[in-house]
């Protein structure tokens, strides 16, 4: 069948006249990919959206989804995402747009906010942005966003944009002012409104000490500050008449009250998130003004409508600039985990432990009885007579014996519950999380019929309260400005332990662990807010006396179950702060606002540098990628290292304990081979004072792969008392927590271990370990020594490490 197509094909490519063999060749084209793209189904189109959506792109996602809504109208998957792809496709025109517009492509601009309200006919954003931009467009100008009130005629917008701003004076010449002269108020004034081409009035009202004459001495200032000072040297003040014209007054509250032009100005607030903002930076702004100045609050514009001088007007402005800012945010991850274990071993042989003697009547008689179907046999006991009290033998006592077990059971039982919750909270505000269920808690119960004196047939009613069970976190933070949050924190976790029945109502128990603290952290860093390690011990020996206590012979005779559980409660929060509250030069710096009785406002050129942020303190540390799931599973880590158990027959805190404890720590894997990591004491020589404090830090070299570094000091306690132990900047040095353990039982002999937390990568290079501080209680030499020192890598395997010493002398 192919050869005869390709026969035909070929016949009719030849008899096919050239000039036609495209147009045959593209409707063939289109015959053969028309059945293939009729061929797609929703299905196909659907998952064509999906990957154009993972790509982000939702142009072509939308277009995909519209495709797949299409071919199967009544699925209501693919009408929902339509509409989410509609709204996401739409942003991103706008946003594009923005873009365009602020760089100067106008046609680019409106070609995307056409697109967009193409896709989405009911993106209101759009329709504004293409009327600002076609307005900015015409006017060469910056509009503001959004099409003109629709209740306000085009005659009324005509007079609003006509009505002037406040005067600015405009000098004919910006040349700087050279003045040496001596004359009268009026003389001086005119003669600097004759350097700058200006007009200059003066009020009739000026007082004859106008006329006095006063030397002007001005070398190279501005024409503002020429008429400031002089003004300042003759009590009088120039107000701005015209854009060339001045009118000089005397400097008293009065004329200032009856000079001074106003002006009223709107302020849109943008940041206020609810009325309290608003009104603080109200306040603020009241306070700093005269009390002449007219100021009202629209909360539901967050706006302020200030009549006021010019010059206030610009003040006001400098204080929302400074005041009204973006609130800063921090995401708290919260970790809650908890490890539960619990191991049972019941091992023995339970010979019997009691016997009992009956006595009976014997023997027994016996009757058969036979009948024409069945024959039966009954044995009735005798009676105890005194013949058979005679003639007691064996036979009259029945014997009953408790039967023997045999025990071997092991259970362990290890349950691993973490709790990961991520809390994002602005700046100030309170957040409240909430994860579990509602338990029903009776709280009371009533007679309906008491109070009417009918009882019958009316039950006693019970009232229920809900109890919330599970994860509850509430939280206030205060983001600080050097990237630090202070946290006002409360963390409950609560479970059902049991139940209860009190009078026949059956109440749950409920299991509790919280915490509640005010801490400040930097961002990025973890903290235990609290560890519980619970441990319990239950030992039972049961058997027969006095067999049961031989050490070979006890598992024969007799018994032993022991249990073993531990309970271990970690929580861990690590602040991330996911926006900052930044500020610049410009709000930081201060401004002349004149005197106290009247504010003027002194321009000055500007400095270049007030849009540089002064709050941007050092990058966050590395430690901003921990999370509090990996610092909670190395804080179990240190808690169970803390509850190593002492070495049986040695006290708790004795040295061989803390040895055999260090001992004890668990090695996985084989020893690494390789040259050994060196542990350095430093600085290995060092003359302190007696009461002084000082530190010595535990150096690694030539490291790789060191995961954790157990180690063991001694120093005389007569000369030298440990005050604190440190983590260092080795293990820690790619952001990850440190899990730092140290014991000391007061007779010079210190444990130390540092590990990192499990499933990460031991460290490479050299650094500090650890940094110990150390007090001098008296006078003397002691040595501080590393008795015994190990390093493990991150597969377990231990290291080889050679140790040091330092040498301290105490005066």
């Amino acid at each position: 069948m192919t050869r005869g197509f390709s026969l035909l094909t070929s016949r009719l490519f030849r008899s096919v006249h050239p000039d036609s063999l495209a147009v045959l060749l593209i409707l063939l084209a289109a015959a053969a990919s028309g059945p293939s793209a009729r061929a797609q189904t929703a299905s196909t189109w659907n998952k064509r959206g999906q990957v154009a959506e993972l790509h982000e792109d939702y142009d072509t996602a939308y277009e995909d989804y519209l495709k797949a809504h299409k071919k199967s109208p009544g699925d209501m998957r693919y009408t929902a995402r339509v509409d989410r792809m509609r709204f996401e496709a739409a942003a991103a025109h706008v946003d594009r747009g923005r873009v365009l517009r602020q760089s100067g492509d106008v046609a680019g601009a409106l070609n995307q906010f056409t697109r967009a309200l193409q896709i989405d006919p009911g993106n209101e954003a759009a329709a504004q942005e293409i009327h600002a931009t076609e307005q900015a467009d015409k006017t060469s100008g910056s509009a503001l966003s959004g099409p003109p009130p629709s209740s306000v005629s085009s005659a009324a917008m005509e007079e609003i944009a006509g009505a002037g701003g406040p005067l600015q004076l405009k000098p004919l010449s910006n040349d700087t002012i050279t003045l040496h002269a001596t004359g009268t108020t009026k003389e001086m004034y005119t003669a600097i409104a004759e350097l700058a081409g200006l007009n200059v009035l003066f009020d009739p009202d000026l007082p004859e000490t106008a006329n006095k004459r006063v030397p002007v001495e001005l070398k190279s200032v501005s024409l503002e500050d020429a008429l400031r000072i002089l003004g300042m040297y003759t009590g009088t003040f120039y107000k701005v008449v015209t854009a060339d014209s001045i009118f000089i007054a005397q400097n008293t509250p009065a004329k200032h009250t009856a000079l001074d032009e106003l002006a009223i100005q709107t302020f849109y607030l943008t940041n206020p998130s609810q009325a309290s903002d608003a009104n603080e930076i109200n306040t603020a702004i009241r306070n700093v003004l005269p009390p002449d100045a007219k100021i009202y609050l629209v909360p539901s514009q967050n706006a302020l409508i200030v009549r006021a001088t010019p010059d206030q007007l610009t003040l006001v402005q400098k204080l929302i600039n400074d005041l009204d800012r973006t609130k800063a945010e921090v995401v708290v991850d919260i970790a809650i985990l908890e490890v539960n274990r619990d191991k049972v071993r019941n091992l023995g042989i339970t010979l019997p432990q009691s016997f009992g003697i009956t006595p009976q009547a014997s023997p027994n008689s016996t009757s058969t009885t036979t009948s024409t179907t069945t024959t039966g046999t009954s044995t009735t006991p005798s009676s105890f007579t005194l013949n058979t009290l005679a003639n007691t033998n064996a036979t009259n006592f029945a014997v009953t014996i408790s039967g023997g077990t045999v025990n071997a059971l092991l259970t362990d039982a290890d349950t691993r519950v973490l709790q990961n919750p991520s809390v994002r909270a602005t700046d100030g505000s309170p957040a409240t999380l909430k994860i579990g269920s509602k338990i029903p808690v009776a709280t009371g119960s009533y007679s309906a019929g008491a109070a009417t004196g009918i009882t019958a047939g009316i039950g006693v009613q019970t009232q229920f309260t809900y109890m919330d069970v599970g994860v509850n976190i509430k939280m206030t933070p205060t983001i600080h400005l050097d990237r630090e949050v202070s946290l006002k924190l409360t963390v409950e976790v609560s479970t059902e332990a049991g139940q209860s029945t009190i009078e026949g109502v059956t109440e749950p128990i409920i299991g509790t662990r919280s915490d509640e603290t005010v801490i400040q952290l930097h961002d990025g860093e973890p903290c235990l807010l609290a560890g519980l390690l619970d441990k319990e011990e239950d030992r039972t020996n049961s058997g027969t006396p006095g067999l049961s206590d031989i050490p070979f012979l006890r598992y024969f005779f007799g018994s032993i179950y022991k249990e073993i559980k531990q309970d271990e409660i970690v929580f861990i929060v690590v602040p991330h702060v996911v926006r900052e509250s930044v500020l610049t030069r410009l709000n930081t710096r201060a401004i002349d606002t004149g005197t106290s009785t009247d504010i003027q406002l002194r321009k000055g050129a500007n400095t270049g540098d007030d849009a540089q942020a002064v709050n941007v303190g050092p990058p966050p540390p590395a430690a901003s990628a921990t999370t509090a799931a990996n610092a909670a599973s190395a804080y179990v880590q240190q808690l169970k290292q803390q509850a190593m158990p002492p070495t049986q027959g040695a006290a708790p805190s004795s040295p061989a304990s803390i040895a055999a404890a260090l001992a004890a720590i668990p090695t996985t894997g084989a020893a690494a081979s390789g040259p050994p990591v060196t542990l350095l004491l430093a600085p290995p020589n060092s003359t302190q004072t007696v009461g002084s404090n000082f530190m010595a830090s535990v150096v690694l070299t030539n490291a790789h792969d060191v995961y954790s570094v157990p180690i063991q000091l001694q120093f005389d306690p007569k000369v030298l008392q440990l005050v604190n132990v440190d983590a260092g900047g080795l293990l820690g040095g790619d952001g990850q927590p440190v899990a730092l353990v140290h014991r000391d039982d007061g007779s010079g002999l210190v444990t130390i271990s540092a590990s990192r937390p499990p499933g990460v990568k031991g460290v490479d290079g050299q650094g500090q370990v650890c940094v110990m501080t150390f007090k001098a209680i008296a006078a003397g030499d002691t040595n501080i020594s590393l008795v015994k020192v190990g390093a493990k890598n991150s597969l377990g395997g231990n290291l080889p490490a050679t140790g040091s010493q330092a040498v301290v002398h105490v005066k």
